[in-house]
């Protein structure tokens, strides 16, 4: 039950808390043989360019592709949840473009209404204003949940601030450890 000391609940303590105690549990996986847990390694480097990617989906793919990179915590098997997160984000730049455009729309037949005279051309253009702000509104509601959605995917990547504390690089992009890490890091 998360908590604080004080309240009775468990804070839950990091690999390297549970090394230095001697807590470390092998049935519930955060058994350490020294401070880095036991779980596999994803084969590093940059997932291909899936073929079909275009536009705003291909232009994503690279921008993330790099950063992931820089990271140094992109793998090749990433390409399925990049993929997914590249066509959301390709898919909500069209809404972007969609909202803007209906927004235009309604501000030219306001525009015509003004010059309308008979009483059945501005009814009918009143129609059309009441569709095109219906249209806006489920625009406003397909954004706002896109952009949720490609907000799970950053965090699935690693790419938020808060996600950052649970992703680690590579071992190999680790930096090396020098003479004087035996005596500035904590012993197992």
């Amino acid at each position: 039950m998360p908590g604080t000391a004080r309240s009775g609940g468990r804070n839950k303590k990091s690999l390297a808390e549970h090394a230095l105690t001697g807590t470390g549990r092998t049935t519930r996986g955060t058994a350490t043989t020294s401070t880095t847990p036991v779980t596999p390694d994803p084969p590093k480097g940059r997932a291909p360019i899936p073929p079909g990617l275009t536009g705003h989906a291909l232009g994503e793919w690279k921008r993330m592709a790099d950063r992931l990179e820089k990271n140094q915590t992109g793998s090749t098997v990433d390409d399925a949840v990049l993929f997914q997160y590249c066509c959301l984000f390709a898919e909500t730049e069209a809404i972007v473009v969609a909202h803007r455009t209906n927004v235009a729309l309604v501000v030219k037949l306001q525009k015509a209404i003004d010059k309308l005279t008979q009483g059945d051309q501005i009814v009918e253009a009143i129609g059309h204003i009441v569709q095109l702000k219906k249209l806006e509104t489920k625009y406003s509601a397909q954004l706002r949940q896109g952009h949720m959605a490609l907000r799970q995917y950053l965090v699935e990547l690693g790419m938020t601030p808060a996600a950052r504390s649970r992703v680690t690089p590579s071992a190999d992009a680790l930096p090396a450890a020098t003479p004087l890490d035996r005596f500035t890091k904590p012993r197992a």
